[in-house]
């Protein structure tokens, strides 16, 4: 697979990664924390908090595994040499946490194969700092805790309680929004929570039957994309494709990254693209 590159040691360095995460978010919480907006844009914050667990994040990486290459959100690509890639979001969901809400979360995966094209999650691990809450690929499975996930219903579309998540720029923020005129018939209801990570999650669990994102970045959903199709039942996530027309992406039970991990175009993106709140 890679330079000493064990499935079990990725899927533990994963949850080490994303627990060195969480821990950095609530020393910044319990310190006070600062809150910039990217661009001046109120949809898209970025805190301190993101800030101190990205550097957690990525100096254990740096220790464990100096020859993986990093995408993370707030500092980009780093280049590596063994053939993995880290995909990382130190704090999805930071307006909800910026305002006191606990719907917030550290996404850790890596994919291997990025650089010949399509990418294979082999490790993630989601963790919510709030509740504890964490999720980890295990193999062909995933572990909600200790428990495997299992999910044993398949609601109908018309039953369905599906979460979204739109871009934060003005343009394609009301084009998202004009979209879910057309599903919101189609389904139970629709509810967008403020974290693309933590709604992923909950797919996975079953609390929710689909999720709807509109142009995502890969760091919004390498990990919950993964765990979603590990489940042991499965009707993952619904996408519409990036150019913006309609589309579905049905997951099967295997953890594909599929174009998530790709290391074109997310390497170079401009931030405004992604869902990140």
């Amino acid at each position: 697979m890679s330079i000493g590159a064990a499935p079990g040691d990725l899927r533990h360095l994963s949850l080490r990664a994303a627990r060195a995460g969480a821990d950095a978010i609530r020393e910044a919480r319990s310190q006070g924390f600062r809150t910039m907006h990217k661009g001046g844009a109120a949809q898209d914050p970025v805190t301190t908090a993101d800030h101190a667990s990205e550097r957690a994040i990525l100096d254990l990486l740096a220790r464990d595994r100096p020859q993986d290459a990093v995408l993370a959100e707030e500092s980009g690509l780093s280049a590596g040499c063994s053939g993995l890639r880290w995909i990382v979001d130190p704090l999805d969901g930071t307006l909800n946490f910026s305002h006191g809400a606990s719907r917030y979360a550290v996404s850790i995966a890596v994919a291997t194969g990025c650089d010949d094209g399509d990418g294979q999650v082999v490790a993630a691990t989601i963790l919510q700092p709030a509740t504890g809450a964490c999720l980890v690929l295990d193999g062909d499975g995933a572990l909600d805790g200790d428990v495997p996930v299992t999910v044993d219903r398949e609601a109908a579309p018309g039953h369905a309680l599906v979460a979204f998540a739109v871009p934060n720029a003005p343009g394609p923020r009301r084009r998202a929004y004009q979209s879910l005129v057309g599903v919101a018939p189609l389904v139970a209801d629709l509810r967008n929570s403020g974290s693309t990570v933590c709604d992923l999650a909950a797919v996975a669990r079953g609390e929710l039957d689909a999720f709807v994102s509109f142009d995502p970045a890969p760091w919004d959903v390498a990990a919950g994309t993964a765990l979603v199709e590990a489940r042991r039942w499965g009707d993952p996530t619904v996408a519409p494709r990036r150019d913006g027309g309609p589309g579905h992406r049905r997951a099967g039970r295997r953890g594909r990254a599929g174009r998530l991990a790709e290391p074109r175009p997310y390497g170079r993106r401009r931030r405004e693209e992604g869902n990140r709140r």
